[in-house]
């Protein structure tokens, strides 16, 4: 039996393109701004993107989405997924929102595995795809973040909480999965429900619903990065020596960033070198689970990858979750 495979990646970015000062500028701290460069020696970041106050999370995701439908005409879509930590609204669906927009008559539906969401939406369409339910399936992303961001912290606790919200950036993302493309030949995620209070945006839902406090984006990133080390690690080796590929025959990998050196510590600790890593995030920031695939569509137009290629994608989720994903370019 074929295995689904990736046929086509787009990606938009909003045009407003913001210099880290002009984030510094925005934070008040005790009353007093922040020092200048204070982001990119924390980060590594130097711009991001951001979106416009009346675009939604629907149109950076339609954007991406409508350059896929424009290069593949002959193809009929059958099920579209959105697929982000954002949306447009608690219900309906964000996907029926897109689905309007695009002027779609397909199923559709919502995924949301935080920054992992957009790989989760890959793992379910090629369940789908393999299963013969569906034969082209549209999965988009569209990440709005800075209505979550907290530029005036409190306290130093808050400060320290909600400090990696001042990396995110806005983007869109979409690919076309179905058969006879790029081969998706190895697939496993992992979760450890336990440590979800460590990054979470509580307010929407049933927790705080009515707390207007609770909106901001919130994360212990020291905490992160310790179950990122522990378990990044021992998970990547399971799945290689599960899939049978070698270190050295990996090409490219393509995964998430939540700083600037997130792709060299993954090298360190994978053993795949660091000049195989697509890094965006000094451009970017943290656009959640648009960062796969636009770093892909980023390899994709630089030339990165040729037909025969090995890609490994790497997905890093507040949850918290990891997952690696194998694909014959």
């Amino acid at each position: 039996m074929k295995k689904a495979s990736i046929k086509y990646v787009s990606a938009y970015l909003p045009e407003n393109v913001v210099y880290n000062q002009q984030i510094e500028d925005k934070i008040r701290f005790e009353g007093k701004k922040i020092d200048q460069g204070f982001l990119e020696k924390l980060f590594g970041s130097r711009t991001r993107r951001i979106a416009s106050d009346d675009m939604q999370v629907s149109d950076l995701a339609s954007q991406a989405a409508q350059s896929v439908i424009n290069a593949n005409r002959d193809t009929v879509i059958d099920l579209l997924i959105f697929a982000a930590a954002s949306s447009d609204l608690i219900e309906p669906a964000t996907a029926n929102i897109i689905q309007g927009k695009l002027g779609l008559t397909c199923p559709v539906m919502d995924i949301k595995n935080a920054c992992n969401s957009f790989v989760s939406a890959i793992q379910v369409s090629s369940a789908f795809i393999e299963a013969g339910m569906y034969e082209n399936i549209l999965v988009v992303c569209g990440e709005k973040l800075g209505e979550v961001v907290n530029y005036s912290p409190q306290t130093s606790e808050e400060l320290r909480k909600c400090i990696s919200g001042y990396s995110l950036g806005d983007a869109g993302a979409a690919m076309l999965l179905g058969k006879n493309g790029s081969e998706i030949v190895y697939q496993k995620f992992r979760s450890w429900g336990e440590y979800w209070q460590l990054c979470t945006v509580e307010g929407g839902g049933s927790m705080a619903y009515r707390d207007y406090d609770k909106y901001y984006f919130q994360s212990d990133s020291r905490g992160l990065k310790k179950i990122f080390e522990d378990e990044g690690p021992k998970f990547v080796n399971e799945c290689l020596n599960e899939s049978g590929w070698r270190r050295g025959d990996i090409d490219c990998v393509v995964s998430h960033q939540i700083s600037s050196t997130t792709t060299d510590q993954i090298a360190r600790y994978s053993g795949i070198p660091a000049s195989r890593f697509v890094n965006t995030f000094g451009k970017y920031g943290n656009t959640a689970a648009a960062t796969i695939p636009l770093a892909l569509n980023e390899a994709i137009e630089a030339g990165k990858l040729t037909k025969g290629d090995k890609l490994m994608l790497l997905g890093l989720g507040a949850g918290v979750s990891l997952s690696v994903q194998l694909v014959e370019w």
